[in-house]
């Protein structure tokens, strides 16, 4: 659970950092291509980046010590009903997460529906070669993929202005960058910078649509009065309409228009951004060999196993405190079945009852490279014989009170 917090929080954080550099530096001041595809990029490489773990750096090597609490092996696999009350919360997260990314995706089909009622119940007609939908609705006009909607009391007069609107929309293929801005916002819906770039992404659509318009010769006035009539009334979200962010720095950018100073150098200043953001979350250290003090206390290599206790040992002198979870500050236990067959050898092995991964992963390594036991002998001959182990991990000095089995502890 604590990966998932960090992981969040890394998501974040590379998020703002990427939002603030596009309010500082590209909006409004580059041409609207790269405006585009950096606020489409910048949803996606703040989430993959906290992902890629590039080990850099050599790790302290750090010192792991343990130790063996005596205490009995059970010769047979007993099935015991867990009284105390587990709660998962990695499994309260993953149910939290789908139905965020439920309700998100549903919002997305539900538009889609109503664009289709739309166009279903609307009159189709073309004009100057575009597909054009008028809805027995009074509706803000908007485009989608290759078809624009309009409003039933849509004046004659505006649709040629409209048109010009929403055919950069479309020349653009703004309504894909949509759809897909949509479905990150759906997958990332706990990133409240997702839906900050969203409403940015809309923004720059509009002012790239208004900037084509104005720059075909349309008068700035007339356009802007035009945008003020159509203003109102029923788009979806997830299409491209004229009332979209009709704020003051979009009357603004139609008025003065767009800054484009030093947007070369603009751009190229993303690069060292990136290159940070790689540097604290994705370059790290690398996996040290811990200095284990009970290793160093094994001069001569074990070839046979005695008894239960000498397996102890031998499990001791072996196990590893895995570090991932020393890192994550993770702490259980395993309960491994294994058999002694009646040549000596350990087979069979099988985890019982494991409170995490890492955990498990370690007793399997451990055991796989297990020494042969002394065969077990009952009325003359040598009989197969089932073994239960417990391995408690534990850090730190925590305590640990009637337990059986090996207990290995992590100082850090």
């Amino acid at each position: 659970m604590r990966a998932v917090v960090i992981y969040i929080l890394e998501v974040i954080a590379c998020s703002g950092v990427l939002a603030a550099l596009y309010s500082l530096i590209i909006e409004r001041k580059v041409d609207f291509l790269f405006a585009r595809l950096f606020l489409i990029f910048s949803v996606l490489l703040s989430a993959v980046i906290p992902m890629i773990n590039i080990p850099v750096w050599e790790a302290a090597l750090v010192p792991q010590l343990t130790e063996v609490a005596v205490g009995e092996v059970s010769t047979e696999v007993v099935q015991s009903t867990v009284t105390s009350f587990d709660f998962n919360f990695m499994a309260l997260i993953w149910v939290v997460y789908g139905v965020g990314v439920a309700l998100c995706m549903g919002s997305i089909v539900l538009q889609m529906v109503n664009i289709l009622n739309i166009r279903r119940v609307g009159q189709m007609t073309t004009f100057d070669g575009v597909n054009i939908v008028r809805s027995q609705q009074n509706i803000a006009s908007f485009s989608l993929f290759k078809t624009i909607y309009i409003g039933h009391n849509t004046a004659d007069t505006d649709l040629p202005t409209i048109v010009a609107h929403e055919r950069s929309h479309i020349a653009h293929k703004h309504s894909v960058e949509r759809v897909v801005m949509e479905i990150f916002k759906a997958l990332l819906w706990w990133n409240p910078f997702v839906w900050i770039a969203s409403r940015r992404l809309v923004e720059a659509h509009e002012f790239e649509a208004d900037n084509d318009v104005i720059g075909s010769g349309c008068d700035a006035n007339l356009y802007v009065a035009t945008l003020l009539k159509h203003l109102f009334g029923y788009s979806p979200e997830i299409a491209n309409g004229l009332h979209n962010s009709l704020t003051k720095k979009r009357l603004k950018m139609i008025l003065k228009g767009n800054s484009g100073r030093y947007a070369l150098l603009r751009k190229v200043a993303v690069i060292p951004v990136l290159g940070i953001l790689f540097a604290l979350f994705s370059l790290t250290t690398k996996e040290a060999v811990a200095q284990d003090v009970q290793q160093s206390k094994v001069e001569v290599e074990v070839t046979e196993i005695n008894d239960y206790q000498d397996f102890y040992r031998w499990v001791v002198m072996n196990v590893q405190y895995p570090s991932a979870a020393r890192e994550q500050s993770l702490s259980g236990s395993v309960i491994a079945s294994l058999t002694i067959d009646t040549d000596g050898n350990v087979k069979d092995v099988k985890i019982v009852k494991s409170d995490n991964e890492l955990f498990s992963k370690e007793v399997r390594r451990v055991l796989a490279k297990a020494p042969a036991w002394r065969p077990f002998v009952k009325d003359g001959k040598r009989v197969e014989v089932k073994y239960m182990l417990p391995v408690n991990f534990v850090l730190d000095d925590a305590k640990v009170e009637n337990v059986g089995g090996v207990v290995v502890k992590s100082y850090k």
